[in-house]
């Protein structure tokens, strides 16, 4: 079985948007497993491609989330610690480590701005999916260059921009059709800042990195109808949690009813699928610090 670290489920104030309080993805923390683990474990296999990962490694997951990264890295041989800011996230996670019959992998509840482990102390740092949800992303990335040893890897990845995202496309006609009135966002999601890989390989270089770089990776995501898919978008984020919420019944099946129909119309009786576009980034810590 894993190894848990017990620490306190970190709890910023609640004027935090949802996606920044840990007690808001513990809740979504199955749906989000459930919804989730299919649409980025490809992008995590990716991942562990793309750095020096060896039998024995010392990984650190950062916002691990469905642990997608963990389980690869652990595969290969890695000794990994798991962290997340949610104590739900990081539960379900023991319990598929034990599971899966993972003996390499250890937990902790942690905040991923202000890690509790010592520094230069990890050969790889990653954060799948996570990292782009901090309120500060510069800090975030700082706190992977920080725990590795000289010489080690970080990698990151985020969804490309919304404008790219054919789930984001999908989500954002049906929204458009149970809410008509609903005014357009005056900015992009926090997230997208990263969505931009020049500007993501300049920022892991402006805190410190020694050497950078970022690819842009397209997977397609399989699903086994679009009820199943709509079943899980009430729930699987806080975000998500939060416009639904927001809407009344006539609403909540205008939307359900938009989804359904645009994915028949296009795939017909299935299998039914979406392409994903990520960007996964690279940063390689000097050899000298």
């Amino acid at each position: 079985m894993s190894a848990h670290i017990p620490e306190g489920e970190v709890h910023p104030p609640k004027s935090h948007p949802p996606e920044e309080r840990a007690e808001a993805w513990s809740s979504a923390a199955e749906a989000y497993d459930d919804f989730a683990e299919g649409a980025t474990r490809h992008f995590a296999e990716d991942a562990v491609r793309l750095v020096r990962l060896r039998p024995g490694s010392r990984v650190l997951d950062v916002a691990a989330g469905t642990g997608v990264f963990t389980f690869a890295a652990a595969r290969r041989g890695a000794e990994v610690l798991a962290t997340d800011f949610s104590a739900g996230m990081i539960e379900a996670i023991g319990r598929k480590c034990a599971a899966q019959g993972l003996t390499t992998v250890k937990t902790a509840v942690m905040d991923g701005q202000a890690l509790t482990v010592e520094d230069a102390s990890f050969d790889v740092a990653a954060s799948l999916f996570g990292l782009m949800f901090f309120p500060e992303h510069d800090r975030g990335l700082r706190e992977l260059l920080r725990v590795l040893k000289p010489g080690g890897q970080a990698v990151v990845t985020t969804w490309a921009p919304p404008s790219r995202g054919e789930m984001f496309r999908l989500i954002g006609s049906a929204v458009m059709k149970a809410l008509p009135n609903l005014p357009p966002p005056s900015k992009p999601p926090h997230w997208a800042a990263l969505g931009d890989a020049d500007d993501l390989r300049r920022r892991l270089l402006s805190v410190g990195f020694a050497r950078a770089h970022v690819v842009s990776v397209t997977h397609v995501w399989t699903f086994e109808s679009p009820e199943w898919l709509e079943q899980r978008l009430s729930s699987m984020s806080p975000a998500s949690a939060g416009l639904f919420e927001a809407m009344n019944a006539a609403q909540r099946e205008t939307f359900r009813r938009a989804l359904i129909d645009d994915l028949r119309e296009r795939q017909g009786e299935g299998p039914f699928a979406v392409t994903n576009e990520g960007l996964i980034a690279v940063g390689t810590k000097s050899s000298g610090t």
